[in-house]
């Protein structure tokens, strides 16, 4: 007898990646603008770290 179909792993789903990836560069845009306000260089770092994250964890870079 066949398994019904399996949904996919949460992380798998593009609508949670996307929306994962959104509020990554959403909290690195922020991390980076409180550092170049406030003159504090690891801020900005970790900001450019996050926001980079975000990108990666977009849903168009899915592969399976």
């Amino acid at each position: 007898m066949n398994e019904p179909a399996r949904r996919p792993r949460l992380f798998a789903r593009p609508g949670f990646r996307r929306a994962l990836s959104r509020v990554l560069v959403v909290v690195g845009i922020v991390l980076a603008l409180i550092g170049v306000i406030s003159a504090r260089y690891g801020w900005l770092f970790a900001g450019i770290v996050v926001t980079g994250l975000g990108a990666a964890y977009g849903p168009w870079r899915l592969r399976r």
